[in-house]
């Protein structure tokens, strides 16, 4: 993604991670993943999925350098040095880039991707390295919560039929109750077997017994409640969740 004038002249010279040029809060390199709302499209506009996760990967090896943050606090990332991220989950234009990995067909990469970012940017309790950046009114706190849970919503759930897509829990067992106000179901159990800081690939799952072969559940199927039962594994499972893709956004 880059700048246009009102004249529809490209913005010269071109410069992807010059911060807050034309991208509130963040650079080019990290707007151009930032559409949520059509992300087959974007993989289309990025020449197929084999050039998109290629080129999401790259980004986040380079972003690892620096542990995936302009800087471990919020006055840190004020320098611009730091700024020149390619992703940067202190702040909230990179959110979602460690989950769009499951839309491109390589939902392995996005549980690895997904627990290095926890272990760098979202594990430390001190004053100084609790956030990474930026929380804003919990946002960034509650995303650690959904990523060490192991879902997510790309589109916050605010497509006509929501979905929550599957990433690599940290727990071995989680339990969600449901209110009674708003939901059919009980609880929901996310039982999580033979996981570990090495043991992050998710080998084969289950929902309420029955093998679940997606990257992604129905939100409408979730909180009707049940148990989800991830087995994990060192070594990356290539051929789970890749059954059928993500339902595009209606």
């Amino acid at each position: 993604m880059w700048i246009k004038d009102v004249a529809g002249h490209w913005q010269e010279p071109f410069d992807e991670l010059i911060y807050g040029k034309g991208f509130v809060e963040s650079t080019a390199a990290q707007m151009t993943w930032f559409v949520p709302h059509d992300v087959p499209g974007l993989i289309k506009l990025m020449g197929g999925k084999e050039k998109f996760v290629d080129q999401l990967n790259r980004s986040f090896e380079s972003a690892l350098e620096n542990d995936f943050t302009s800087g471990k606090s919020h006055d840190r990332e004020t320098q611009e040095e730091l700024r020149r991220m390619y992703i940067n989950y202190g702040n909230q234009p990179s959110m979602q880039t460690a989950y769009l990995f499951n839309y491109a067909g390589a939902p392995w990469l996005t549980q690895y991707w997904s627990r290095q970012v926890i272990d760098k940017v979202y594990s430390d309790l001190s004053p100084d390295f609790g956030y990474s950046g930026d929380e804003d009114q919990g946002l960034m706190g509650s995303l650690a919560v959904l990523m060490k849970m192991g879902l997510f919503s790309m589109d916050g759930g605010a497509r006509q039929d929501p979905v929550y897509e599957l990433g690599s829990p940290i727990f071995d067992e989680i339990r969600i109750h449901l209110d009674a106000n708003y939901y059919p179901g009980k609880e929901i159990i996310i039982q999580v077997n033979n996981q570990s800081e090495n043991s992050v690939y998710i080998q084969s799952a289950q929902w309420n017994n029955r093998p679940l072969n997606n990257c992604w559940i129905h939100h409408n199927v979730l909180i009707k409640g049940g148990e989800i039962i991830l087995q994990m594994g060192a070594e990356p499972n290539k051929g789970w969740g890749i059954k059928e893709p993500i339902p595009e956004v209606k």
